[in-house]
């Protein structure tokens, strides 16, 4: 195991505490999202297809303090969007480490070379940069759908390790992977010098660009089986041992979607960090009003079934290690014997024989009810036609009883429209969630590859040119 001592002591204590305390539901990974603006437009990831509108706010510094207190998770993760291209980062990460919070700040690493450079960061315990890397050269250029980004990443983590941060490799893995080809890559990193690996199989989100390689339950566990099949020894791993004896099928787990909640622009995302099936304004609310017996793979939910990412698994595998001598004493043998796919038996899931849905899909039809759901799930401006003759455009992104929250497109503060006054809702604005822009870079890659391989001198490409950065 990678993680210091002082860290699994920390978040060992705090698990403790919330026995003691009876709480039921608890996290321990706040996932805080300060901006959803990103500098590349990877496949797999359906976290940034918003209008431009969305893309340039950002979260208040304060705001994301309140949410750090009010959750009370000893672990901060900042995704994005891009973390580097928040103009605050550098003072919210100073006021964590203040707070004695254990910070994974998760990014592609693009930046990072610039803001070491600038000073905007000083080494801590505290702080580890969380380099997204989806495999080798060729593997992650394409993953992320631009070319030259590995190179630019590696070196970002050379200059990382050298000034004494702490840095480790968070890998997304698809059903397209190289088993081989990818285990390379793991030996490389650890040669970089980094602290640990971190990977999960890619969730599919319905707004990803590239739907077509999502991994099954049944395949994520012949891929970890693969790869984790005699691991090299210097391999380290910043994960619960648990939870990789999960992926590779070892052990049944199920999901604690309140384990890594989500606080973001829109404030605290229901039910957890993969779905958006509305927000609630402050962590009281989202613990107690969430249904959360309608999510998780043993609810049914058909957009639960295939998930074993970590930030729902990762929770119930710590519960389980500081809740159960069964649990602790299987994470004991894992972390001294090491693990290994050949290991230990493979199970069989229970199955779940219902299926529920829920979010936009729960609530379809074209009355104005339907409308505004279906208005909350799309990934554009719509225009709102109230029954006084106005209209309104922006994006819609939560409805709560009778309550619409909308941001209008040219405002930067957020509008609570009543349901009764709206009398129609026109989808007007482009849906950037049509895949459109992965369809583009398949298409550009393929043409620039076979370029290549006929001998001709081509440059770099990818879907965003290097000023977007």
């Amino acid at each position: 195991m990678a993680v210091p001592v002082s860290q699994m002591w920390t978040v060992a204590s705090y698990v403790l505490k919330q026995k003691i305390l009876r709480r039921k539901r608890y996290a321990t990974v706040l996932m805080l999202e300060p901006l959803l603006r990103c500098n590349l437009a990877c496949a797999g990831c359906g976290k940034i297809q918003y209008p431009a509108h969305i893309l340039k706010k950002e979260m208040e510094v304060a705001d994301a303090l309140k949410a750090v207190e009010e959750c009370g998770a000893p672990i901060i993760s900042i995704p994005g969007g891009e973390p580097l291209m928040y103009s605050k980062i550098g003072e919210l990460v100073k006021e964590l480490v203040k707070r004695k919070k254990y910070i994974y700040l998760c990014t592609n690493a693009l930046l990072l070379k610039q803001r070491l450079e600038e000073g905007v960061f000083k080494p801590s315990k505290y702080l580890t940069f969380n380099v997204h890397m989806d495999g080798d050269r060729e593997a992650h250029d394409f993953a992320v759908c631009r070319e030259g980004t590995y190179d630019k990443a590696e070196e970002a983590i050379k200059l990382a390790v050298e000034r004494g941060f702490r840095v480790c490799t968070n890998t997304t893995l698809f059903s397209h992977v190289d088993t081989e080809r990818t285990r390379k890559f793991f030996s490389r990193m650890m040669e970089l010098g980094v602290e640990g690996l971190t990977m999960s199989p890619g969730y599919s989100y319905q707004k990803a660009p590239d739907q077509q390689n999502f991994l099954s339950r049944e395949k994520t566990f012949t891929l970890f089986r693969d790869l984790l099949k005699d691991p090299e020894p210097e391999w380290q791993f910043n994960q619960s041992p648990l939870f990789m004896e999960f992926l590779m099928g070892k052990v049944h787990l199920e999901c604690t979607p309140w384990g890594n909640p989500c606080y973001t622009l829109f404030g605290w995302q229901k039910p957890c960090y993969l779905l958006q099936e509305g927000y609630t304004d402050t962590w009281e609310e989202l613990i107690n009003d969430t249904q959360w017996e309608n999510y998780g793979r043993a609810s049914g939910n058909s957009k639960c079934q295939n998930c074993m990412v970590h930030c729902g698994y990762e929770p119930t595998a710590v519960h389980q290690t500081f809740n159960s001598l069964k649990g602790f004493a299987r994470t004991v043998a894992a972390t001294l014997g090491g693990i290994d796919s050949r290991k230990g038996k493979n199970i069989t899931p229970p199955a779940v024989g219902h299926r529920i849905e829920t979010g936009a899909e729960a609530q379809a039809g074209e009355d104005i009810s339907g409308k505004l759901h279906r208005a909350v799930d799309y990934r554009g401006d719509v225009t709102v036609k109230l029954r006084d003759g106005t209209s309104l455009e922006g994006f819609v992104f939560n409805i709560e009883g009778e309550s619409v929250d909308f941001f209008p497109s040219k405002g930067a503060e957020v509008q609570v429209l009543s349901s009764g006054d709206v009398q129609d809702v026109d989808f007007t604005g482009r849906n950037f969630a049509d895949g459109a822009s992965w369809e583009a870079w398949t298409k550009k890659y393929n043409e620039q590859k076979a370029r290549r391989e006929a001998g001709e001198a081509v440059g770099a490409i990818g879907i965003f040119s290097e000023e977007a950065q």
